[in-house]
C-alpha cells in the first residue's frame, strides 16, 4: 500500500497508510513504538490481515519517525499524543481497536483515553506507559542524567545504528502522561501480548 501524507492541526506533515473497512465497521489502529515507523513487519502483517477481513486499517508515523516531518530530538509524548489523535479524528470513523507496540502501548492508552467512545478494543504488544520515567531515566548513568539536567539531552545507544537524542523536554514531558500509578479506566477489552 502506497504511504501518504496529511497535515495535523499543529501543521506537522505525517505519513500515513490505510484502507477503509469493507465488511465491517472496525478500523484498527497501528501506534508505533519509540523510533519506531509504518515500515515495520507487525504493521505490514496487521495492515494484510485486517483487509483480508475486510476491516479498515490505519498506521502512521509519529512527527520526527518515518517518513513525517519534524525532527526526533524534538518530539515529547504530549506532541505524539497529538499525532495519534490528529491521525484517528482525521482519517478515521466508526469503532476503534487500538493496536500499540511499545511506546505505542502508552500511545495507545493515551488515545484510548481521549476517545472513549470511539474505542471496540485494544492490543497493546509488549508496551511501554511511562517509560521515560519507568525505564528510561533509571537506567541513565549518574553523568547521562547530569548531562540531561545541565545541557538538555544526552545521547542513548542504540543496537538498530546510530545513537538516540534524549532531551530532557522528553523527559519531564513524560511526567505529566504516566498512567502506572493508578487505575487506568478504560471499558473496553484489552488483551496484552508480552
Amino acid at each position: 500500500m502506497t504511504t501518504e501524507h496529511f497535515t495535523s492541526r499543529c501543521g506537522r506533515r505525517l505519513a500515513h497508510r490505510r484502507h477503509a473497512p469493507t465488511r465491517s465497521d472496525l478500523t484498527y489502529v497501528w501506534l508505533c513504538g519509540f523510533k519506531s515507523d509504518i515500515t515495520g513487519t507487525k504493521v505490514m502483517r496487521l495492515e494484510t490481515w485486517t483487509k483480508e477481513q475486510g476491516h479498515g486499517f490505519l498506521a502512521f508515523d509519529y512527527s520526527g519517525h518515518g517518513e513525517s516531518s519534524g525532527a526526533f530530538e524534538d518530539g515529547t509524548i504530549s506532541q505524539w499524543r497529538e499525532d495519534a489523535l490528529d491521525a484517528i479524528d482525521a482519517l478515521t470513523d466508526g469503532p476503534l481497536i487500538l493496536v500499540g507496540s511499545s511506546m505505542g502501548g502508552w500511545m495507545a492508552l493515551l488515545a484510548g483515553l481521549a476517545r472513549r467512545e470511539r474505542l471496540a478494543g485494544m492490543v497493546l504488544v509488549a508496551p511501554a506507559p511511562d517509560f521515560t520515567q519507568k525505564l528510561m531515566w533509571p537506567e541513565f548513568t549518574p553523568r547521562q542524567q547530569e548531562e540531561i539536567t545541565i545541557t538538555g539531552q544526552t545521547l542513548r545507544p542504540s543496537e538498530y545504528g546510530e545513537p538516540y537524542i534524549i532531551t530532557r523536554a522528553l523527559i519531564e514531558d513524560g511526567r505529566g502522561w504516566a498512567l502506572l500509578d493508578g487505575p487506568i479506566d478504560l471499558e473496553c477489552p484489552v488483551r496484552i501480548l508480552q
